[in-house]
């Protein structure tokens, strides 16, 4: 059996689906244990060695096996490909380190090449390939690198296995949601589909996620939901970075300031410019500055520009009314937190960053973008995730978000971005409040 493994492989009805699938980019949204990275093993290997059952494919051929890091390739791709691949068609393995593969080639020609999301866009920056192998959700920067690793006449196919744990990414726009789109081969598929999967093994995972809401919904039937992965899903870097050299005098200006001392105070200069998007100009996030510290950081970054508006979440009034002093005086709004309808108010302002987030689909774009150099933002918006919680009997659980502040992890910056948009959203007053150059501007 060892020397040839893939003449004894088995398949469940939805793996068999998968193979027999034609389109050039297949994309398995199944839960956990359902047998994803088995199919993608057997389907790697397929494609390798020539004897795919429904497809011609010609040999010697290249291609990519790419895991979220090594360490998981080791326990995940490696390991199914190791019991699929015979011990008679290798013909050397280049490790990259202790066990982990870098490449095998095979003794008909194929290569197999071994990379990991944590390498960064760069690193597949290369030649053309024959199919690439996506376990678990990548980064939409590197998808969009591989999906041009064409060569002429030859095709590229793909196929990507993932249970969507980050929640409603980019993916879900891109593919999952593109119903139409003749190059796409969706699937889905949850633990009933699975027969070698014991009733036992499924109620003890039951047993264990059905306290975790949505977890359960994502984990057994592989189903895109809102509240669990990251809280900014939406996020892609090559859409919503940008470079700003210079302020335009006709935008609209505003700012938000959160207060802080052992908590870092945080501070975000906005632009809305002529077609209404949310541009995040400049921002500082410090502790332990004292009012006149903010005063003279903000004076240094507004540089004449005329504040329209100014929102606080600072919960210290009496630092408002001293940042309001002159000179250079801050005229600042307390943030009205109001829930939406049945929604808790970290759902509320979920959904208004993501309403200038996501991508819109009349123009390919998003309405929210952000100064590449706000480094310490954009951290926290990468990282910011719904917080699992467990069910009470009886008692309605509202989704919050998971802000880790007692490992002393701090995202005050998405907090001001989440209330700026919530409360741009809401309906300009036909009346404004009058004109102060001593508050408003410096």
């Amino acid at each position: 059996m060892k020397l040839n493994p893939m003449k004894y492989a088995q398949q469940h009805p939805k793996q068999l689906e998968a193979t027999k699938a034609l389109q050039p980019i297949r994309a398995l949204f199944w839960g956990n244990r359902v047998g994803k990275t088995e199919w993608g093993a057997q389907e790697s290997v397929r494609y390798s060695t020539g004897t795919h059952p429904f497809k011609k494919i010609i040999i010697p051929n290249d291609g990519w096996v790419i895991s979220p890091s090594f360490d998981l390739q080791l326990e995940g791709t490696q390991k199914k490909l190791e019991k699929y691949i015979g011990s008679n068609e290798i013909e050397h393995i280049d490790y990259l380190r202790s066990s982990i593969w870098k490449s095998l080639r095979l003794k008909c020609g194929s290569l197999m090449t071994f990379k990991t999301y944590e390498q960064g866009r760069e690193k597949f920056q290369s030649a053309a390939k024959r199919w690439i192998w996506f376990d678990e959700e990548p980064p939409s920067d590197i998808y969009e690198e591989c999906v041009v690793r064409q060569e002429a006449g030859i095709p590229l196919d793909i196929w990507i296995t993932m249970t969507p744990i980050n929640g409603m990414t980019w993916i879900y726009d891109d593919i999952y949601s593109d119903t139409g789109n003749p190059l796409y081969y969706i699937s889905e598929a949850e633990w009933n589909d699975n027969p070698y999967l014991t009733d036992s093994q499924k109620n003890i995972m039951r047993g264990i996620l059905e306290k975790r809401g949505q977890s359960l919904e994502v984990r057994e039937k592989g189903h895109f939901v809102s509240r669990v992965g990251l809280v900014c899903s939406w996020w892609r870097r090559e859409k919503h970075l940008r470079e700003y050299k210079s302020f335009p005098v006709d935008w609209s200006y505003f700012e938000i300031f959160d207060g802080g001392w052992t908590d870092p105070a945080t501070w975000l200069l906005i632009g809305i410019d002529n077609l209404g998007d949310i541009n995040i100009l400049d921002g500082f996030k410090e502790t332990e500055l004292l009012t006149e510290d903010i005063k003279e950081k903000r004076k240094n970054k507004v540089l004449g520009l005329v504040i329209r508006k100014g929102i606080s979440d600072n919960d210290n009034p009496r630092l408002n009314k001293e940042l309001s002093k002159p000179p250079d005086g801050i005229s600042l709004i307390p943030i009205e937190k109001t829930p939406n309808e049945k929604k808790s108010w970290d759902e509320t302002m979920a959904e208004a960053m993501a309403s200038f987030g996501r991508i819109q689909k009349g123009t390919g774009e998003p309405r929210l973008f952000i100064n590449k150099n706000l480094t310490w933002l954009i951290q926290q918006i990468e990282n910011l995730k719904w917080l699992e919680q467990k069910k009470v009997e009886g008692v309605e659980i509202l989704p919050k978000w998971n802000d880790h502040r007692k490992f002393g992890h701090h995202f005050d910056g998405v907090y001001d971005l989440a209330y700026f948009c919530t409360d741009y959203l809401k309906p300009l007053e036909k009346e404004t409040l009058p004109y102060n150059r001593s508050k408003w501007s410096i």
